[in-house]
C-alpha cells in the first residue's frame, strides 16, 4: 500500500507573483488549446477539454476532458448535461515533481472522485503521468494506479511554452496520450499495467533531474569560489578522462554524476537489505535539515556497515563528487528524505533479482552512460546485483 500521504511537494524553487500566475494561465490555455486541437483534427470520440471549470464542489480542475456526448455507437453515450467527466488534469510549473502527492496527484485525484471521472492527470509540462482513479481508491500499488507516463518537453520556464520545440514535441506527447485514453475509453484497448521496473525506473530518473537541478548552481558557485574546489573538480575530470573547461556542459555533468552515485547507493542497500535482512532500515528524522548531518549519518549508520562488514566497496568507496551530495541546502536534504521514502516504499525481497538488474542497469540512459565514461561500466552494478 503506497504511503503518499506523508510526500511532501518537490521543487526547485518556489516564486510567486502575478508575473508567474499569468505565465502559468497562458501556459495551460496552451495546454488546453493542443488537446482541443488534437481532438478536433484527428476525429477523436471524445469531448472537448475545457480550463478551470467549476463544479458544485467549488474545486476547478486545470483542465477538464469530457467523454463523447453524440456518437452512441461507441456504447458510452453520456447527455449533454452530464457533469461527469473522463478525465482532469492538474498542471504545475516545471520546478514541480510531477509525481508530487500534496500539490499535483492528491488534488487531482479529490476532484476526479467529485466528477466520477475514470482518469487523472498529472503535469508538470515536462512530463505527463496518467492514474485511474478506481486503483487509487483501492490505494493499489502506484506503479498499478498507473495507466501512462508521457514525455512532453524538456520545458525550465512557463515563458518557453510557444517555443517551437517545446510545442512540438508537447504536442507529440498529448497526441500519445489522447489515443491510448481512446483506444481504451472505447474498449479498443484494455487499461495497461506498468511493469514494476518501467516505474521505478523513470520515478528515479526523475528523483536524478530533481537532484541534479539542485546540485548544479552549488557545484558551479563553490567552484568559482574555493579555488581548491576548483582544482579538485578540475582534477576528477581528468581522472574520468574527460576534459573540464569550465562550461555549463561541465558543471551539468558533475551535477548528474552527483546524484547518480548518491541514488545508486541509496537504492542498492535496499536492494541489499533484502537479502542481508539484519541491515538497519534506513530512517533519517523529519526535523534534520543539515547536509552535513545527513551525510554523517548515511555513511556511519548504513553505508560503512555495508562497506566493512559485506564489501561492496565499488559501490560505497568515498569519490570526490560523491562526497558534494551533501551541502548545507534545505532543498537538497528535502531531495535526498523524498528520494529515500519513494525508494523504501518498495519491498525488494518481493521483487527478483533479474528485475533489479534491470533497474540497475536501466536507470542510467545509455546517453549518459556514454557521456558518463567509464565510471558506471567498470565494475557494472548490474554484476554485483547478479553476485546475489
Amino acid at each position: 500500500m503506497p504511503s503518499k500521504l506523508k510526500e511532501k511537494p518537490t521543487r526547485i524553487s518556489s516564486p510567486f507573483d502575478t508575473s508567474i500566475l499569468k505565465t502559468e494561465r497562458t501556459a495551460n490555455q496552451k495546454f488546453v488549446e493542443w488537446i482541443n486541437q488534437i481532438i478536433r483534427d484527428q476525429s477523436l470520440p471524445i469531448g472537448f477539454s475545457e480550463q478551470e471549470t467549476s463544479g458544485t464542489d467549488r474545486k476547478q480542475p486545470d483542465i477538464v476532458i469530457y467523454p463523447v456526448r453524440d456518437q452512441r455507437s461507441y456504447g458510452v453515450y453520456k447527455s449533454p448535461q452530464s457533469s461527469d467527466a473522463l478525465c482532469v488534469i492538474e498542471l504545475k510549473p516545471p520546478y514541480f515533481d510531477p509525481f508530487d502527492f500534496k500539490e499535483l496527484k492528491k488534488p487531482a485525484w479529490e476532484k476526479a472522485v467529485q466528477r466520477k471521472a475514470a482518469y487523472f492527470g498529472c503535469s508538470n509540462f515536462q512530463k505527463l503521468i496518467w492514474y485511474k482513479t478506481e486503483e487509487v481508491n483501492k490505494m493499489a500499488d502506484e506503479s498499478s494506479q498507473i495507466a501512462g507516463i508521457y514525455d512532453l518537453s524538456s520545458i525550465e520556464s512557463l515563458e518557453s511554452i510557444e517555443d517551437t520545440q517545446v510545442k512540438t514535441s508537447t504536442i507529440k506527447g498529448i497526441e500519445k496520450f489522447l489515443f491510448t485514453l481512446v483506444d481504451v475509453y472505447t474498449g479498443k484497448k484494455p487499461e495497461t499495467l506498468l511493469p514494476i521496473d518501467e516505474f521505478l525506473i523513470m520515478r528515479l530518473q526523475e528523483k536524478n533531474h530533481r537532484l541534479a537541478r539542485l546540485y548544479k548552481p552549488i557545484i558551479r558557485d563553490k567552484f568559482h569560489k574555493d579555488s581548491a574546489f576548483a582544482k579538485k573538480l578540475g582534477g576528477w575530470f581528468v581522472e574520468q578522462q574527460w576534459s573540464f573547461v569550465g562550461q555549463e556542459s561541465d558543471f551539468d555533468k558533475a551535477a548528474r554524476q552527483t546524484a547518480y552515485l548518491l541514488i545508486n547507493k541509496i537504492l542498492f542497500y535496499q536492494a541489499l537489505k533484502a537479502k542481508h535482512t539484519n541491515l538497519a532500515s534506513l530512517l533519517i528524522p523529519d526535523d534534520l535539515i543539515s547536509g552535513g548531518f545527513l551525510h554523517k549519518l548515511l555513511e556511519k549508520t548504513y553505508f560503512n556497515y555495508i562497506k566493512d562488514n559485506i564489501d561492496y566497496e565499488t559501490i560505497y568507496s568515498a569519490d570526490f563528487i560523491d562526497q558534494i551530495a551533501f551541502p548545507d541546502s534545505r532543498e537538497v536534504v528535502e531531495g535526498i528524505k523524498d528520494l529515500v521514502n519513494a525508494i523504501k516504499k518498495y519491498d525488494f525481497s518481493k521483487i527478483g533479482f533479474d528485475i533489479i538488474g534491470r533497474i540497475f542497469e536501466r536507470l542510467i540512459p545509455q546517453e549518459e552512460r556514454h557521456n558518463l565514461g567509464q565510471y558506471f561500466t567498470s565494475p557494472d552494478v548490474v554484476d554485483l546485483i547478479l553476485k546475489f
